[in-house]
């Protein structure tokens, strides 16, 4: 017989419930209008060109003469100097390197040296780096050159290496790193251990990295080879690097608060099989500062917000890269008030979208806002068509999901061409118009040119050179957008859908697959009544919970499945009227 046992949890609506990553919000974007909840405020730089940072006082910690600095031990910095960073910094196998608040590090690469000075800081699988920053007190990691002179690629940039699982191998080497002069087997990552400990990256400011090893073969600003999910990573803000701000190579660490502000490249890319989940950033373009190789022959590169790849190849090799973008704001190239065609011949070639989701990705993009570019999103492939349900039209839960996002400057922002609708793109051999219904889908919930993109009619500030504000407007509907219908349901076991029905969010249904009961967590934004039941692939009830009173706060339900057969079923939530349903199986 069925057995059901029904309590209630205290928990808030932003907390993490279950142990989930994901926050509930009751906005889209990064922030919320509130002024005292701007989670940027007391640790970000806005024009970190002319800001002033103290001289260089301390220049051995972190290098050595033979251009390459090993820490095996443990070393722990003084936040009342300033580094100087010239060698290649190298945190080994059982090494840690401890960085209080406050501290400064001040790089400067120089490749015509010998030995070559590439000034940056590699943690390598087994080593750990604890980046100890505060959101009033934080760590800056910045060029050594003079306020008005510093730029892109003046030092090299933070890597971090680890031993989570990629699509490409156990012992998987970054880009470029084969032919750093100081030791060429940095940079390798891969393993087995999905739970893989780097350390902690909290509240810190890399500003101006980037430096080219060789041509096209750039170090991004925060690099993270097959970092796992017990490295903590939250508040980091890159600014004017010379490549990608921040680039997951496989893994799956969980990030939050993280800020891309005019860098060269794509804003956040992902790449190799990386599955973890980033909630909260903002992202800003700026028309000075592009890829320069936008239209090369070869190795062109164009600058998006998202760029997404399972592998080059675009193969299906597992595991498939599947991370979860919730709550960003993203601010394009195209000043406001403006359009796409106001750009120069040149800006029009190196801006595209917002997102270009290609080679078999399944990147999925929630709740955020998309604001000043010509296009929102490009698949680009017929495996990301076909995958999302745009060619198949079958909507999925398990790859590329685009919903409860604000999307602005759209169709205004139109160019000519046979490949873009000025909201979608898709590759040459694919017509837009199946993927721009897609996105307009109900089902989707997107609010696509909801309002002119104009200044005050979105977000506060946005465009502001040297103090952004990037709250949304009081009376913007991005306030009560977000209800987290998108949130993945099991991706890889790990994300749970989150409905809004009534007053009642549907935050979490496990496990997957039941065996003997099926949880159901549930949270009411007052008292309300829900009916539960569980039913068959034919729609017929299998089993009634009946009528259950929620109470204010975390209630969960659960219900024995153990009399059920082996195979699909639905477990059916309707409150006011209104129903959501998610799938499990039962095996057992």
């Amino acid at each position: 017989m069925k057995k059901i046992t029904f309590l209630s949890v205290a928990v808030a609506v932003a907390s993490q419930l279950n142990g989930q990553f994901i926050q509930m919000v009751n906005y889209a974007g990064a922030l919320s209008s509130d002024a005292s909840q701007d989670w940027t405020k007391g640790w970000a730089e806005w024009n970190p060109k002319q800001a002033s940072y103290g001289v260089a006082t301390e220049t051995t910690t972190l290098n050595d003469a033979s251009g390459i600095k090993n820490i095996t031990g443990t070393v722990t910095l003084d936040a009342s100097k300033v580094y100087l960073l010239t060698s290649t910094c190298v945190v080994r196998s059982g090494g840690k390197l401890i960085i209080p608040a406050g501290t400064v590090i001040r790089g400067a690469a120089d490749l015509t040296a010998t030995p070559k000075l590439y000034a940056l800081i590699s943690v390598e699988r087994g080593g750990m780096i604890e980046v100890n920053g505060t959101s009033t007190n934080p760590v800056v990691m910045t060029s050594n050159k003079a306020a008005g002179s510093r730029d892109r690629g003046d030092w090299g940039g933070l890597v971090l290496c680890g031993k989570a699982v990629n699509n490409q191998g156990l012992d998987v080497q970054l880009e470029g790193f084969n032919n750093v002069a100081v030791d060429n087997t940095l940079g390798k990552f891969g393993g087995t251990d999905d739970a893989d400990n780097s350390g902690v990256v909290k509240y810190v400011r890399i500003e101006f990295a980037g430096l080219a090893f060789e041509p096209n073969k750039e170090v991004n600003s925060l690099t993270m080879g097959s970092v796992g999910s017990k490295t903590e990573i939250e508040g980091v803000q890159c600014s004017f690097g010379n490549d990608d701000a921040f680039e997951w190579f496989g893994g799956t660490v969980n990030c939050k608060k993280l800020i891309s502000y005019k860098t060269t490249d794509d804003d956040f890319d992902t790449d190799f099989g990386y599955r973890g989940a980033v909630q909260f950033g903002i992202a800003v373009k700026d028309t000075a500062y592009f890829d320069l190789s936008w239209n090369a022959t070869s190795g062109a590169s164009t600058s998006e917000t998202f760029e997404s790849d399972n592998d080059a190849a675009g193969s299906g090799k597992l595991p498939l890269t599947s991370a979860l973008f919730s709550n960003i704001t993203c601010v394009g190239p195209v000043p406001l008030d403006k359009t796409y065609n106001d750009l120069t011949a040149t800006q029009k070639g190196a801006f595209r979208r917002g997102a270009r989701i290609r080679r078999n990705s399944r990147l999925s993009v929630v709740n955020s806002v998309f604001m000043g570019y010509r296009n929102f999103i490009m698949f680009d492939g017929d495996s990301v068509l076909t995958s999302s349900g745009v060619k198949s039209s079958t909507f999925s839960e398990t790859s590329n999901v685009l919903r409860n996002n604000f999307i602005a400057n759209t169709a205004a922002a139109s160019a000519a061409g046979v490949t873009n609708t000025g909201l979608v793109e898709v590759d040459s051999k694919n017509t837009p118009a199946a993927m721009d219904a897609w996105l307009r889908d109900a089902k989707n919930a997107n609010k696509i040119d909801d309002v002119n993109y104009a200044s005050g009619a979105i977000l506060v500030d946005p465009k502001n050179a040297t103090a952004p504000d990037f709250r949304p407007v009081v009376a913007s509907k991005i306030n009560t957008l977000a209800n987290y219908d998108a949130v993945i349901v099991n991706r890889y076991g790990k994300f749970s859908s989150v409905n809004t029905i009534g007053n009642v969010l549907v935050t979490n249904a496990y496990p997957v697959p039941a065996t003997d009961n099926v949880n159901v967590e549930l949270y009411a934004l007052s008292s309300d009544n829900v009916v539960v039941s569980i039913s068959d692939v034919s729609g017929k009830v299998v089993k009634s919970l009946g009528s259950q009173s929620l109470a204010v706060g975390g209630n969960l339900i659960t219900a024995s499945v153990s009399d059920l057969n082996n195979g699909l079923y639905f477990l059916n939530v309707v409150s006011n009227g209104s129903k959501t349903t998610y799938r499990f199986t039962v095996a057992h």
